[in-house]
């Protein structure tokens, strides 16, 4: 998986890599003075399909070794919206409003743990399963890094 800086400066532009479903959860901001947006580093997992057409691996096993099963540690089914926080700073029910390269991605919640997620500021998001999940997080950091803002929302913000 690629390691993407988060960056708050609004020079950096390129387009998102979420599929399509994630547009769905786009949500208008009802804040006049939004908060400073937490800077973090972030990658992207997705759950793997037997018979897709192709493994970041190689195989099937390989892929789930690497991103999992696609169940969450609090025992949901991984979806988008989902991300993957270090359960110390960021435990399971704390709420991100997340807007990447300007496009507003609606409320995110972190349902996951994740084996190498480590610290307050390192989060995986969730971005799809089979091919179209594969593809998007595997171009998560390429073509040049987005600019990727993430707010505290709710009870633990």
């Amino acid at each position: 998986m690629a390691l993407l800086a988060v960056f708050c400066s609004p020079d950096t532009t390129s387009h998102a890599s979420l599929p399509r479903e994630a547009y769905g959860l786009i949500t208008k901001s009802t804040t006049n003075n939004p908060p400073r947006p937490l800077v973090a580093v972030t990658s992207a997992y997705y759950r793997p399909v037997k018979g897709q057409r192709k493994y970041v691996t190689g195989s099937y096993l390989g892929d789930i070794r690497l991103n999992g099963t696609g169940v969450t540690s609090s025992g949901k089914r991984a979806e988008i919206g989902h991300l993957s926080a270090d359960q110390r700073y960021n435990p399971v029910g704390t709420k991100f409003r997340v807007v990447i390269d300007g496009k507003d991605f609606g409320q995110w919640t972190v349902e996951d743990k994740g084996g190498g997620i480590k610290g307050p500021r390192r989060f995986d998001f969730f971005v799809g399963e089979s091919d179209t999940g594969r593809i998007a997080a595997q171009s998560w950091g390429r073509k040049g890094d987005h600019k990727i803002e993430m707010y505290r929302v709710g009870k633990n913000g």
